[in-house]
């Protein structure tokens, strides 16, 4: 399991190498800058499900966040 996480980190960090020096060739700043977050975000939640880490429900939080909002809007 370790060489598999190693594998995948290894990989998209190449990527990430090749790919956002190219954006900022051509002067894609906020390209490079999303997708710089994308691949770490990825690189994180690829891992701990590699590792098979039970990972909370992404949904919670909008859940949180937009049930109060549903429900009074529903009250009006």
């Amino acid at each position: 399991m370790i060489v598999q996480i190693v594998g995948y980190v290894f990989l998209l960090v190449v990527w990430s190498f090749v790919r956002i020096p190219s954006l900022l060739s051509m002067q894609k700043n906020k390209e490079a800058a999303v997708f710089g977050g994308l691949m770490g975000v990825s690189l994180i939640i690829g891992s701990l499900l590699i590792a098979r880490v039970d990972i909370p429900s992404t949904v919670v939080p909008f859940k949180i966040i937009f049930e109060p909002i549903g429900k009074m809007l529903l009250k009006k």
